[in-house]
């Protein structure tokens, strides 16, 4: 499921938050646990069970990968930090959201393919790129 586009530009705002739904960890999994978040992309909603409805800038369900979140969240921060303004990306949540997987702190180091490479290294690596354009 891919996610809702980003708002109209006469709708912008200097802050924007996204919300990303991980998968289930192999141990919820092995449990028999099933996910209680549900990801509405048209509405940019996450619904908890049923009657909870939480709406976001942004929300990513979970089969959203790393370079759909970079490139509707970062790609336009960094693009902007390029041209003199300043940006900032925090990642939030309970121990176990997803904040590490998402950041791309716990990335292995090394790695030859960047598919699933988290928003820091991606963004240090891109930052690069730029200045030697």
């Amino acid at each position: 499921m891919t996610p809702a586009p980003a708002s109209s530009p006469e709708e912008e705002t200097n802050v924007r938050v996204a919300a990303r739904v991980r998968p289930l960890l192999p141990r919820e999994q092995a449990a028999n646990c099933c996910s209680c978040v549900t990801v509405h992309p048209e509405s940019n909603q996450l619904i908890v069970g049923t009657r909870r409805a939480f709406a976001f800038d942004v929300a990513f369900d979970v089969d959203s990968t790393q370079d759909q979140v970079y490139n509707e969240c970062v790609a336009p921060l960094l693009a902007g930090c390029m041209q003199g303004y300043n940006a900032t990306i925090l990642a939030y949540g309970q121990t176990g959201s997803g904040k590490t997987h998402t950041m791309g702190t716990g990335h292995e180091v090394g790695a030859e393919s960047h598919d699933e490479e988290g928003i820091a290294p991606k963004l240090v690596r891109n930052s690069f790129e730029h200045f030697i354009e």
